[in-house]
């Protein structure tokens, strides 16, 4: 069925659905001419007998182009309505290479295969027809070509791709099949969400569950958050999508820090809080890259700290960053996780980060321990739909 389609595609795209065949063309003209012989016909066009014979039958995949211009003054065609006619008198599996060479180089444009070999997402650079089924399977299109224009097609719309960026738009792609595969069944309420935010904070001191108590609650309030694993050649930090007219936050392990991944978490809040009609217009932002949707970084970032630790609280820590009895304390008078006072503080002291980050690093904790249990990582998975559910019954739960 599939190979059937594929040489329809191809018949469609060089124009040559219903064509005559080069037998139909030269018998008319051999007729027109009263050429009675093959071997007369040999004669005229200044072509091997037999090698004519395997071309007029569709027997002979390659043709060199003296060939194809004698043929073409033989039957008074321009040379690309004679090559148009060749290959509509192919056999089928002829037919079939061009399909297959117009896939591997559609796939060679529009995918890093170095990047997707390197994340596991492929296993070989070289075995296109394996590369073909992966994509398809893991994106669920039809055929690969509907890659460009069917997967996370809202996303794209506006002129956003990059053809330099291919990973970046693998990595936009697959969140975004994500967040369609987890649609969050609960209406966005807008107030009920701004009331969540300030309450979000002391969640950071709890290690292990924080994090997934916010997602849950943001999750009830329409707002649905998932992990999913950095890429190489991306710098995406975090995202945030409209899916479903419902704000959506990716979160990456970019930094693959506690602290970073609160301040991110944050970061995107920032986003769907200001600028919500922007990227409903949008449909998404990157943390991290630059896009065309130009929202207010610094404004994030500021929110970020403010709702995580204002500057005021980090000028009264500052004389005794070194004391961890000290800041742990303060730390837990203010409900937050330590790690995020060192890590503001390593941010707003470049100079001092060569000698205090050896000492400070210890407590800048991985942030594997808070998404652990809900980290996507579809792209090496046999099954990613069970993986997809898993984290859904997770964060719905």
């Amino acid at each position: 069925m599939q190979k059937n389609a594929d040489l329809s595609a191809i018949y469609d795209l060089l124009g040559i659905s219903g064509q005559k065949t080069l037998k139909d063309l030269f018998d008319e003209k051999k007729k027109l001419l009263f050429i009675s012989s093959d071997r007369q016909l040999s004669s005229l066009i200044g072509i091997n007998k037999d090698t004519m014979s395997r071309i007029i039958n569709g027997d002979s995949k390659k043709v060199d182009l003296i060939s194809i211009i004698k043929i073409s003054n033989f039957l008074d065609l321009n040379i690309e309505d004679t090559v148009k006619v060749y290959v509509s008198s192919l056999e089928p599996e002829y037919i079939s290479e061009i399909e297959d060479n117009r896939k591997a180089n559609y796939i060679v444009r529009n995918f890093d295969l170095e990047g997707l070999k390197k994340m596991g997402f492929i296993k070989s650079k070289t075995d296109f027809k394996l590369i073909e089924k992966r994509i398809i399977s893991y994106f669920k299109i039809p055929s690969i070509f509907d890659y460009t224009t069917y997967v996370a097609q809202p996303l794209f719309s506006k002129g956003k791709r990059s053809g330099s960026d291919l990973m970046n738009d693998f990595w936009v792609k697959s969140a975004y099949n994500n967040l369609q595969a987890i649609n969050n069944p609960n209406e966005f309420d807008f107030n009920d969400f701004k009331k969540l935010i300030p309450k979000i904070r002391p969640y950071t001191r709890l290690e292990k569950n924080g994090l997934l108590t916010v997602i849950r609650a943001l999750y009830i309030v329409g707002v649905s958050v998932i992990v999913q694993k950095h890429v190489t050649k991306t710098s995406v930090k975090g995202a945030t999508f409209i899916v479903n007219n419902k704000p959506c936050i990716v979160l990456t392990d970019y930094y693959n820090r506690y602290d970073m991944l609160w301040f991110t978490l944050f970061h995107e809040l920032c986003h769907i809080m200001y600028d919500l009609e922007d990227l409903r217009t949008n449909k998404y932002h990157l943390t991290g890259h630059p896009d065309l949707l130009l929202l207010n970084e610094d404004r994030a970032n500021h929110f970020a700290r403010t709702m995580l630790f204002a500057d005021e609280k980090m000028d009264f820590i500052f004389p005794n960053i070194k004391t961890h009895l000290v800041v742990s304390k303060y730390a837990k008078d203010n409900n937050v996780h330590p790690s995020i006072i060192y890590g503001f503080y390593l941010h707003d002291n470049p100079s001092k980060r060569k000698t205090h980050y050896p000492i400070l690093n210890k407590y800048l904790i991985s942030s594997e321990v808070a998404y652990k249990s809900i980290k996507l990582n579809t792209w090496t998975s046999e099954d990613p739909s069970e993986e997809i559910k898993k984290v859904l019954e997770t964060i719905s739960n």
